[in-house]
Order: structure tokens, then C-alpha cells, then sequence
């Protein structure tokens, strides 16, 4: 499988032609990385470390455990790495059932490192959704999608809401932007049409914290966090902080995200790439 890069864009964008071993005709793909860099961010509420260390630190540990001085190496260096600070909900990331709720349908609520892996593998749906409110996304917008787009969304999907919020990724009130998903529209799609993982391109797939707080006096305590809550009674994992939706197409594509296998986790990190048909690119 070769790879060429196509921009400059750290490497979001680039071709590869799929093998015929695999697949049995080789296919030309455009892959598209939806995933933003794991580090210390503006638009991160929880701060990330990111302490690097350099090839001289590297060099001193390799000759420390294999018993030299750091001279006595090659260029009188060794590895780089980097050690990390940060909460499984930084950058873009997965959440798994347990983050919602303890039990989920009355069982022990499931963590990232057991679920299975055909839950991150699978035909790509997105969503453009309406970016002039605030107002959750219900049920109806998805069945407009579906009349105008053609495509019914099937189980399995892997469905994306483009909400606009990935343009203020860089900005400090990122997670004042965006629209959050109705729980109607959250059990709709999990319990009626198959679907166990969907993203967004927001913070959460709940609405910024004013918006809740706004519901909340308005419409009840009931409604904070209610998308996630939905997860107390069925099974879903989903996808937040991903960019790069506004350059995907309804449909037609394929998608891969698989999270970090973190022990016991509520959560975690994930490159999730677009594979488009040549030319798909919106």
C-alpha cells in the first residue's frame, strides 16, 4: 500500500491505492484524517501536557540500561519520547458506554477496552445539519437528510453530524459552539435503526453548557446531559471533537476509528480516517 501525501495540512489528506489481495480489484482512495492532534490546546477545557524528551534524555537512559555513557552512542543520541498528561476526553476521542452510567439496561456498563472492534469499522453517513440555532438536532432533520440524499440509514452506519463547530477548533470558546443531539433523536437512531456509533464535529453530542442551562430553567433538570443519559437504557459509543466534516460527502464512504484500548476506560483517543472513492471530496 503506498501512501503520498497531497497537502501540507499535517498530513490530513493523501491517496493510496488499496490492494487486490485484500480486496480483490485494487481501489484508488482519497483517505481523510477526522481527528485533531492530541496536545496542550486553546480550545481544550481540561488542559493537555505534553512534555517532550529529546534524544539527549534518550540517549542517557539507553546508556544507562545497557550499562555506557550516552558518548560511546551512535551521534551520542537515542530515542525521543514524550510523556502525557491528559483526561481520555481530550482531542478526539471516543466515549464508551461506561462514561454515561455505571450499568447500561441494568448491566455492568461496558469500557472502551471491551468493546468490539466492528463497532469502529463501517460505512460512513454525515450529516450537514442547520448551523444558524442552537436548538438540538431531532429526528425530523435526519428523515429530511435521508428524503433529500437518497440513503436510508442502516444498521452498522456510522453517522456524523457537521455542525460547525470544528471551524472554531483554535478558538477559547470552542464548547460554546455547536449543536447538541436530542435524546429522541439518540434512542431513534440506536434502538430503531441499528446505529452504535455515532460523532460530531462539537465538543459533546449535548449541546454547549449555556444551552443546557437554558433547558434546564426552561424545560426541566431532566434535560442536562440528556443525550448521553440515553445510555442507561441503550448501548452506544460515540465520537466528539472531529473536524474535517465539511469536506466529506452524504455518504458513499467508508470509515475507520479505532480507539486507544485504554484499561478500564470511559473513554479514548482515536484517529478516525474517511476512505472516499477518488474524487469524492465535497
Amino acid at each position: 500500500m503506498s501512501i503520498v501525501a497531497v497537502n501540507n495540512q499535517q498530513t490530513d489528506l493523501a491517496t493510496t491505492t488499496l490492494p487486490s489481495e485484500l480486496f480483490g480489484t485494487s481501489l484508488n482512495v482519497t483517505l481523510l484524517d477526522l481527528s485533531v492532534a492530541l496536545g496542550p490546546h486553546i480550545s481544550e477545557a481540561v488542559p493537555v501536557e505534553l512534555e517532550p524528551m529529546n534524544h539527549c534524555c534518550g540517549g542517557d537512559h539507553l546508556a544507562e540500561l545497557v550499562g555506557t555513557q550516552r558518548s560511546e552512542l551512535q551521534g551520542e543520541l537515542g530515542w525521543a519520547s514524550e510523556r502525557v498528561s491528559a483526561i481520555t476526553h481530550s482531542s478526539t476521542h471516543i466515549d464508551s458506554p461506561f462514561h454515561y452510567a455505571p450499568k447500561c439496561a441494568g448491566q455492568p456498563s461496558r469500557t472502551i477496552d471491551e468493546m468490539p472492534l466492528d463497532w469502529f469499522c463501517g460505512r460512513g453517513v454525515c450529516i450537514s445539519v442547520q448551523q444558524d440555532t442552537d436548538e438540538l438536532i431531532r429526528i425530523e432533520e435526519v428523515m429530511q437528510f435521508e428524503l433529500e440524499k437518497g440513503y436510508r440509514i442502516q444498521a452498522g452506519d456510522i453517522v456524523l453530524f457537521h455542525t460547525g463547530a470544528e471551524a472554531f477548533y483554535g478558538v477559547s470558546d470552542y464548547n460554546e459552539h455547536g449543536r447538541g443531539l436530542s435524546p429522541e433523536l439518540v434512542r431513534y437512531l440506536v434502538k430503531d435503526r441499528g446505529v452504535r456509533l455515532f460523532g460530531t464535529d462539537a465538543w459533546s453530542i449535548d449541546p454547549p453548557f449555556h444551552v443546557m442551562n437554558r433547558n434546564m430553567l426552561n424545560l426541566g433538570k431532566d434535560t442536562v446531559w440528556g443525550a448521553h443519559y440515553v445510555g442507561r437504557d441503550h448501548e452506544f459509543c460515540a465520537m466528539e471533537k472531529l473536524t474535517h466534516l465539511s469536506w466529506l460527502p452524504a455518504h458513499g464512504f467508508w470509515l475507520t476509528c479505532f480507539p486507544i484500548k485504554v484499561k478500564n476506560g470511559s473513554a479514548g483517543w482515536v484517529r478516525a480516517v474517511a476512505y472516499l472513492p477518488q474524487g469524492g471530496l465535497e
